[in-house]
């Protein structure tokens, strides 16, 4: 199940009301996830965020490092000051032993332990698996790096993660805002990109269960698009000119089955239509086409190669230029949803 998370600051004392409002705003949205950075000389902040996260059944979690153990008065055995606070989750960010890690795990205060999916070495995870009592306590979150050009690639990304999903550990990543030049990012291609964009890239890797909202003060418009990347990935189609009416209803479903093929998309869904050809042409890459002579299922076609006209496929619009990097990304039966733009 797909989760979204904001990223907080507890331990900013003079944001605190700033960020507590940005909690709420994303608790009434439906997030399901809250992490921050924790200073043990500002406890208050902690139960600040925590009490918010708790009025909306968010999961907080919150990075720790033995500096910040000792800070707390905690150790890998005695976590009880986090359950007091109504901490959630603990992220061993760095510093910890395996057999430190394993032992928080085994907390009985059912703290979640988040494993550092950038650096933990996939090397020991079936080993901490198997001494793991209950592996609904492990999960795993990527680091974030502010700074331009020193974030993961993708395909790292992905490979790093997949070790975890491959064995039930959801993993999260950050994702920054469009607004930040040097935003919170786990992957650099990310930078400059829209929030949702972003988010269902990652969705879309199959192996990314949990997106994080990298910027500790997104907008209302970010936080909105986070939300509805989490349910389908957004597609804008470029119109062109002569759209019939039973062509018009590619825009009014979602789509859920998705297939990826060698030469494009294929979105279909069981639905009455009566397509008839139309605009025969030339397919290119971005072309948006439909079949005709379908009549009880809908099925659009978005090319990535150029190929020769076809009188099964109407051509119905295009991929907006904006949007067709996300060809390269979109994952088999992952949801899409198309949106249709009018040309000016």
């Amino acid at each position: 199940m797909r989760s979204i998370g904001i990223l907080s600051q507890a331990w900013r004392k003079e944001k605190i009301n700033q960020l507590k409002e940005v909690a709420e705003k994303a608790g009434r949205l439906g997030y399901t996830e809250v992490w921050s950075g924790v200073d043990p000389q500002y406890v208050e902040g902690v139960r600040e965020i925590a009490n918010v996260a708790e009025k909306y059944n968010m999961y907080f979690f919150v990075d720790i490092n033995p500096d910040i153990l000792k800070g707390f008065g905690a150790s890998p055995s005695n976590l009880q000051v986090f359950k007091d606070l109504k901490v959630k989750g603990l992220r061993a960010d760095y510093g910890f032993s395996v057999e430190e890690i394993i032992k928080m795990a085994n907390n009985d205060l059912g703290l979640v332990i988040e494993l550092n999916a950038s650096i933990f070495p996939t090397d020991k995870l079936d080993y901490v698996i198997s001494k793991v009592r209950d592996i609904e306590l492990l999960k795993a979150s990527h680091d974030f790096y502010p700074i331009k050009y020193t974030a993961l690639s993708l395909e790292d990304t992905v490979k790093k993660s997949k070790e975890f999903k491959e064995r039930g550990i959801p993993v999260a990543l950050f994702i920054p805002s469009p607004r930040e030049v040097e935003g919170r990012t786990t992957v650099e291609v990310f930078r400059g990109k829209d929030v949702g964009k972003s988010a269902s890239i990652a969705f879309n890797t199959g192996v990314i269960d949990r997106v994080i909202l990298g910027d500790p003060f997104p907008t209302d418009e970010e936080l909105s698009e986070l939300v509805e990347a989490r349910e389908y990935t957004k597609v804008r189609v470029l119109v062109y000119p002569g759209l019939t009416e039973e062509e018009n209803k590619v825009f009014s479903v979602k789509f859920y089955d998705v297939r990826i093929k060698e030469y494009s998309v294929a979105l279909n869904t069981l639905a009455k239509n009566d397509i008839k050809p139309r605009n025969i042409t030339r397919r290119f890459r971005g072309a948006v086409t439909v079949m005709n002579g379908r009549p009880d299922v809908i099925e659009v076609w978005i090319f990535k190669r150029e190929v020769e006209a076809d009188r099964r496929f109407n051509v119905i619009g295009e991929v907006l230029p904006e949007d067709m990097d996300l060809l390269e990304y979109l994952g088999e039966r992952m949801p899409i949803k198309l949106v249709p733009v009018e040309m000016k």
